[in-house]
């Protein structure tokens, strides 16, 4: 029984949530079978959703039912009987968190008992309750309609008259309906370019033509659509950077209107796009995917269950370290490390130390550290054996960086990568070999190896600009 999906949804309940649901499971409105909280009662004491032999069937059936002969169909009843209750409780419990729908039922159910005047108590608060939201997604314009329907719909009943609101439900429809396209438009694009995936998007360039009218000054600027509109914009047309400011612009006077979850996924995005900048040396992107990764931090929107995932730790470390914040990033790690998960935090907090202290120039504290990271993630690994090419080089130390460049190749042509970053590792490795051979003031050679740097589409920037410091300096 251990691998069945009630002991998945019994496993994955909080202690209030344990709590709450046996009330709800001795209630006779919700069941009124006593093997079924007996069968709960079982499976939530004494961790026993955690030990093999507790979850047997026959145990439990022994213990449900003493003096019957084990029986499955009637085992099975009971976990049948205990799990749809569990469920039907968490459906109640996440209805809850939708005040607007509750009470729109309630009128509805007023509506239909000829109720008027609860039924006009009832849409006077959910309209109140509207007018107050916190926030105003695509979810809202939905409300709105639905809202709007229901006056439609007891005004018809009412009055045996057309409905006079058709206009205002045709605007809410509309809204939900151009704000709901861009935003898959987003995800799809997104997707689109990571898994080189072919999607048909539909209605959407008639949406975009829609919105690009002279008459639609209104629609553009809400928030909601502003904002996915120009994120479509930036995805679709990445050197159009004016989508970019147009989007800081929507955050800053109206990030208020977004919940949580949905500015997390809006600063993931925009921080994509930044990285993306930042790679084709695009330097000012730097200090943009900074601020909002900072921004990120600071609200906590990008934490997952109060945990911070360790790349997008890695990338603001980078990023900080990049732009010389290096008193912020020292606080930085210092405070945030606590939230990394148990498998990363020690290989991560040496990379993200060891990255503060080569960009401060204290080589030795940043070798020691790197010398003994030791991580599964290919690209992160490789990417902690590029900064000690660089460490090497500056102290002089030419061998143990020849056999540093020799063991990454070896393992490059023994992992599974993407091709593009297998090209682009190795031909970091030849241009490294390249530079360790020419000698000061050998303009023929530092001239090759510029040009063959210049011309490179794979090479990271800053590592372009790293050999290209390096080649100046042994033209002096």
């Amino acid at each position: 029984m251990q691998n069945s999906q009630l002991i998945h949804i019994l496993s994955s309940l909080s202690k209030k949530e344990t709590r709450e649901l046996r009330k709800w499971l001795v209630s006779p409105i919700h069941n009124q079978r006593s093997d079924v909280v007996q069968l709960y009662e079982y499976l939530t004491s004494s961790n026993r959703l955690e030990d093999d032999k507790s979850l047997e069937k026959e145990r439990i059936f022994r213990k449900l039912y003493p003096k019957e002969a084990y029986d499955d169909a009637k085992m099975r009843q009971a976990i049948h009987f205990l799990q749809e209750s569990v469920e039907e409780y968490l459906m109640y419990v996440k209805s809850k968190d939708d005040g607007l729908t509750q009470y729109l039922g309630l009128a509805k159910i007023y509506r239909e008992k000829k109720l008027l005047k609860l039924h006009e108590k009832t849409m006077k608060k959910i309209e109140e309750d509207f007018q107050n939201a916190p926030h105003r997604n695509e979810e809202i314009f939905e409300r709105s309609y639905l809202i709007e329907k229901e006056k439609s719909t007891m005004f018809i009943e009412r009055s045996r008259a057309v409905s006079t609101n058709y206009q205002e439900m045709s605007n809410s429809m509309e809204m939900t309906f151009i704000s709901r396209k861009l935003k898959l438009a987003c995800a799809m694009l997104s997707h689109q370019k990571i898994y080189k995936t072919n999607y048909d998007f539909g209605l959407l360039e008639g949406v975009l033509t829609y919105l690009n009218g002279q008459n639609q000054s209104q629609l553009i600027n809400d928030p909601t659509i502003k904002l996915y509109y120009h994120l479509y914009n930036l995805f679709k047309f990445p050197d159009e950077e004016f989508h970019f400011f147009e989007i800081k612009q929507v955050l800053s006077s109206s990030e208020h209107f977004f919940d949580p979850l949905e500015r997390k996924d809006v600063y993931l995005m925009i921080i994509n796009y930044c990285i993306s900048r930042m790679n084709i040396g695009f330097k000012s992107f730097v200090r943009e995917a900074f601020e909002f990764y900072r921004k990120a931090i600071e609200s906590r929107i990008i934490f997952e269950h109060g945990m911070l995932n360790h790349l997008a730790f890695r990338n603001i470390v980078t990023a900080g370290t990049t732009l010389k914040e290096f008193d912020w990033v020292s606080s930085f790690i210092e405070e945030y490390q606590q939230y990394l998960g148990p498998e990363y935090r020690d290989n991560f907090v040496k990379f993200a130390l060891a990255r503060l202290y080569f960009e401060q120039g204290d080589y030795d504290r940043a070798q020691d550290l790197l010398i003994q990271f030791d991580i599964d993630d290919i690209l992160i690994n490789l990417t902690a054996k590029t900064m000690l090419i660089r460490l090497y080089y500056e102290k002089d130390e030419f061998l143990a960086l020849e056999s540093l460049l020799d063991s990454m190749r070896a393992y490059i042509n023994r992992k599974k990568m993407l091709a593009y970053h297998k090209m682009s590792f190795k031909e970091l490795i030849s241009a490294s070999k390249r530079l360790i051979k020419i000698q000061f003031n050998d303009r023929k050679k530092i001239e090759v190896l510029q040009n063959q740097i210049n011309n490179s589409r794979i090479l990271p920037s800053h590592m372009k600009e790293w050999f290209m410091e390096q080649l100046k300096k042994l033209r002096r």
